[in-house]
């Protein structure tokens, strides 16, 4: 008995020293929705850019867009297919006067006030297109936060009344001219814009000064849209329109009832019968586009609010667009204020990508700056405003975790696994490709032990993100093995057969 004690205790403390194992199991013959990619604004970046040298912008044009892998297997940056372009509504142009406290959070126009154009304009914004589009970006999305301020009816940035459109009736052929005008423009530049977003967090009142916004409802949405459908048929112009960016996924949804004229927006435009229906306009994307703040904490009401959207649009037939989101909310776990260049946010923003693909159906998932420069948690990129200080940040390589190996029209399969609230495993098929992208995130503070069952027999290559390494690559392993992965780290691993 003295012998077979300290031999006992010995077994038990090796298996408290290993990591938990945790079952997943992949089943291939189920798939979800189709994959269009993952990205982010440029918004107010346009001033900024503009203050680099050759040398800086290039660095940042390679984080956001590169998909070029380097000699060690790690890649010099995230390989983005979405980015989204802010048409601004010039008041920048007005200076103080635009009542926009914020310089950065004001932006130029191409229209002046007298009515004639001026493309010389948020130069630094069109760099960054076109280097975007170098470096393989496959999806470009014009959205405008507000109309031109020459077609508004204070004539600023924003609306002077909480709740009321910026934009008289007989200004809505204009604004749908003005957004043509603009794209007309850049595809004489050899620069298409797949989508065109013509009004953005329709139910917020937009009536402060922080920056460009512009409030409607459902009905002011509907003959913007039809307007422009016009214009872009007319005008042979090949970019469908995406509506209505909800400020709130709720918003989008039926069951809710206080933003009266500006709620139910999927059954608001694509069911038939209504005064607001678009359903039948050509141009218009079977999309709702909608941004997942303040639904994504506590993880139940995640979960409840994506699980939602998905029903809904299944039911019209629509793809859900998650277009825009950073920290905004206060919870236990995080704040928006102050930039968090760590692992922290990443894995907090990692939760909520898994969770809009895995229970939204996400079609598309967009993070909102590219570039800040403020001391908030809103940006992949980070510098200062004298265009010094370019730092990269654990977020962008933790979105890049899906947007450099995820490629649209990739489709989701199935993952099976006993429901987590530290560890989640989504994968993935890319188009013309039999292997299978597979992600692994563990918010945990130790490292987990996961296997995957149903797997084809091939080889596991891993690219992680945690504290020290940024999509760095791992040493491949057979799929027939239990894979480990570090404490709060984002794996992303591809299967080759």
């Amino acid at each position: 008995m003295k012998t077979i004690l300290p031999i006992l205790l010995l077994v038990t403390l090796i298996n408290l020293s290993a990591p938990a194992q945790l079952v997943f199991k992949i089943d291939e013959s189920k798939t979800f929705q189709t994959i269009s990619g993952f990205g982010a604004s440029d918004a107010w970046s346009n001033d900024l850019v503009q203050l680099w040298n050759d040398s800086a912008r290039n660095i940042v044009a390679d984080w956001l867009f590169s998909k070029e892998a380097q000699p060690d297997g790690s890649y010099k940056g995230i390989g983005l297919s979405i980015w989204r372009y802010n048409l601004g509504a010039g008041s920048s142009e007005q200076g103080d006067s635009s009542l926009i406290g914020d310089p950065y959070r004001r932006a130029e126009s191409f229209l002046n006030a007298d009515g004639t154009y001026n493309f010389r304009k948020q130069l630094g914004a069109q760099w960054l297109l076109k280097a975007a589009k170098t470096r393989g970006l496959e999806n470009l999305v014009m959205f405008c936060n507000s109309p031109p301020v020459s077609l508004t009816r204070n004539g600023k940035a924003f609306s002077g009344i909480c709740g009321e459109s910026n934009l008289a009736p007989d200004k809505v052929e204009p604004f749908a001219d003005y957004i043509t005008r603009s794209l007309q423009y850049f595809e004489k530049e050899k620069i298409h814009f797949n989508y065109i977003s013509p009004v953005n967090e329709p139910e917020w009142g937009w009536c402060d000064t922080g920056q460009e916004g512009n409030p409607y409802k459902t009905l002011q949405i509907a003959n913007i849209t039809r307007e422009l459908n016009r214009k872009l048929i007319d005008n042979q112009i090949n970019t469908k329109i995406q509506i209505p960016e909800s400020g709130l996924l709720i918003f989008a949804n039926p069951g809710y009832k206080f933003k009266p004229g500006r709620q139910n927006e999927i059954n608001s435009f694509f069911k038939k019968g209504k005064d607001t229906y678009i359903g039948d306009q050509y141009q218009v994307a079977k999309q709702i586009c909608a941004h997942s703040y303040f639904t994504e904490w506590p993880l139940w009401i995640n979960r409840k609010v994506r699980k939602k959207t998905a029903r809904v649009c299944s039911r019209h037939d629509l793809e859900y667009w998650m277009s825009e989101y950073c920290i905004l909310r206060t919870t236990k776990e995080i704040t928006g204020g102050g930039r968090d260049m760590g692992m922290h946010t990443a894995l907090y923003i990692a939760r909520v990508i898994h969770h809009d693909l895995v229970f939204g159906n996400a079609a598309a998932w967009c993070w909102w700056l590219g570039i800040s420069t403020a001391d908030f948690k809103d940006g992949l990129v980070y510098a200062n405003r004298n265009g010094t200080g370019l730092a990269d940040s654990k977020t962008m390589w933790a979105l890049g975790n899906f947007s450099q190996f995820i490629k649209p029209g990739a489709v989701r399969v199935e993952v099976k696994g006993k429901l987590n609230k530290a560890v989640f495993v989504s994968a993935y098929r890319n188009i013309g490709s039999d292997g299978i992208v597979i992600v692994v995130i563990n918010m945990k503070a130790e490292k987990q032990s996961i296997t995957l069952k149903n797997l084809p027999l091939g080889t596991l290559t891993g690219w992680e993100t945690s504290q020290n390494k940024s999509l760095s690559g791992t040493v491949p392993i057979s799929s027939r093995e239990p894979i480990v992965v570090p404490s709060e780290s984002i794996t992303t691993f591809l299967l080759n057969k």
